[in-house]
């Protein structure tokens, strides 16, 4: 199976562990395939897409995650300390990778409630992306109807802009601590974007086999779950409701979008860019 070949399906398609994984060994070409999602806050992940995640490092692919803001407008509480609630968000996304297998996990630091898709942010996000080199990048669908959440939009904008303007060509290449690793890294294709939030999706998951993971990984955001038992039923009655539709038990859904491999018209043609 090929990149193009899950989006070329009419109607979603069940990638069940199997073929996931054949997928996944397509987009790689034989390496180890590598995971990079970019999304706006901790826990968003463990929230909307944690069940892939797992699917992902039980099928062997190495992840990594880049937040744009550390949640530091997360609390009800309008005293709250904006930094002392970014530091535990940060050390409570740390633990919720590690339950999901996940060790890099770079923060940019960006406020909650203001990124911004532009030039600077791309360039940040390019500079990630040329370190860790993904094949498959994981985003928000920013095109997702009325969507209400401006922060989720943009990073949907950014991630895709990053990856498929920017990171191609060379450029700077960051570490996850932010450190420049070199000034002039090669440019780096990712082969495919997978979108979660989708009102348009193309791809069912069976997260059944991770449902435990998933919740195990949210309910580490403490802060953010209070009731542990309540978040917990959320996430199980929000993936039986995704999968309902198509007759899986728990599911999560992602619409699907292949990258060219070149600037070539073909390439392009084949990508639907044309």
């Amino acid at each position: 199976m090929d990149s193009a070949t899950v989006t070329a399906q009419q109607g979603p398609r069940l990638l069940p562990p199997e073929l996931l994984v054949a997928h996944l060994r397509a987009l790689a070409a034989g390496s180890v395939p590598r995971v990079l999602a970019v999304v706006a806050h901790p826990d968003d992940v463990e929230a909307l897409c944690g069940g892939l995640i797992a699917a992902l490092g039980a099928a062997g692919a190495t992840i990594g995650y880049v937040l744009l803001t550390s949640g530091d407008k997360g609390s009800p509480d309008p005293d709250v300390d904006p930094l002392a609630l970014a530091a535990v968000r940060e050390a409570e996304q740390l633990a919720a990778a590690a339950v999901l297998g996940v060790a890099d996990v770079t923060f940019l630091r960006y406020r909650d409630g203001e990124v911004i898709d532009d030039g600077p942010t791309r360039q940040a996000v390019a500079a990630q992306i040329r370190r860790f080199r993904p094949d498959l990048l994981i985003a928000f669908d920013p095109w997702h109807a009325y969507t209400f959440h401006n922060d989720h939009r943009q990073a949907g904008f950014v991630a895709l802009a990053s990856a498929r303007g920017l990171a191609p060509l060379p450029g700077p290449a960051r570490g996850a601590d932010g450190m420049l690793v070199a000034e002039t890294a090669p440019g780096h294709v990712t082969r495919e974007a997978w979108l979660f939030l989708t009102d348009r999706p193309d791809v069912i998951v069976d997260i059944a086999p991770g449902i435990e993971l998933k919740i195990a990984a949210r309910i580490a955001h403490a802060c953010q779950a209070v009731d542990a038992t309540a978040v917990a039923l959320g996430i199980r009655t929000r993936a039986e409701d995704t999968g309902a539709p198509y007759a899986v038990p728990l599911a999560e859904t992602f619409r699907t979008i292949p990258f060219p491999r070149d600037e070539s018209f073909g390439a392009r043609l084949h990508a639907g860019e044309w």
